[in-house]
């Protein structure tokens, strides 16, 4: 049996820290600055940018909103590092209920979960 945690981390997380890494970009951090505050490589960021990793699960509008909430926050200074861990995990948790098909909101707004 695997734990919901383990999905995360397997293919949800991937993807979250792509996102991540795309809004951190975008808002000026360097990729070598991306990779030391996500605690990975310079290739993987290069490999998130490229869309060749993270890209197994299709992260819903509100997520991506969510995460450039986030990277704001980062990129100027104003969150801590607990808040920072806090938003993310609420950011897990919202992808969990979230269709990995089409990035619908809720199971119930996505054509390819509900059967009528």
């Amino acid at each position: 049996m695997a734990f919901p945690c383990e999905k995360v981390v397997r293919e949800h997380l991937p993807a979250i820290k792509s996102a991540f890494a795309r809004a951190l970009v975008k808002e000026g951090m360097t990729q070598v600055e991306v990779s030391k505050l996500l605690g990975t490589t310079e290739a993987t960021i290069s490999h998130y940018m490229k869309g060749e990793r993270g890209s197994a699960v299709i992260l819903g509008k509100h997520i991506l909103e969510a995460v450039d909430n986030v990277a704001k926050k980062i990129k100027s200074k104003t969150i801590s590092d607990e808040k920072i861990t806090e938003e993310v995990c609420g950011i897990c948790q919202k992808v969990r209920r979230t269709c990995a098909v089409c990035g619908a909101e809720t199971i119930e707004a996505c054509a390819h979960c509900t059967y009528e």
